[in-house]
């Protein structure tokens, strides 16, 4: 019997840090996006298990690329606010969901999650991200 072959997963085009990280795109439709990291030695804290940090960025990437894909978006001013519930370590494959909950003319509210190989959750975070709106053809903010 021959395993089926891994999901097809693309880079993100991001900032250098997610590169460093190996966040991988799984999949995005318009206001929810998934992302996925692996476990590796660069991101453990000296438990062994995946620094919060790393987690943290996980979950502000997922979310921030949700806002990002909606409709009229041209791109995130930044991250205004975000909180993160930490619910266990964090190990092995890494799935983060971000998506978007409600969004007015300049900012998106946000939700996300992480979960382990074994679909556990072992992080929640709630965002607030400031839009930029894609600009009409006669200059004005849409």
């Amino acid at each position: 019997m021959t395993e089926a072959p891994p999901p097809q997963r693309r880079p993100l085009e991001t900032a250098p840090f997610t590169d460093w990280m190996e966040v991988h795109e799984v999949k995005g439709d318009g206001r929810q996006f998934c992302l996925q990291v692996r476990q590796r030695k660069e991101l453990c804290n000296r438990h062994g298990v995946v620094h919060g940090g790393a987690v943290a960025t996980l979950l502000d990437s997922a979310m921030a690329r949700a806002a990002r894909s909606m409709s009229g978006v041209g791109e995130i001013a930044g991250t205004v606010d975000i909180q993160v519930q930490f619910l266990q370590p964090a190990s092995g494959l890494l799935t983060a969901i971000g998506h978007v909950e409600h969004a007015s003319k300049s900012l998106a509210f946000c939700r996300g999650e992480v979960r382990n190989e074994a679909g556990e959750a072992v992080a929640l975070a709630s965002a607030t991200m400031k839009l930029r709106r894609a600009f009409s053809s006669a200059g004005h903010q849409g």
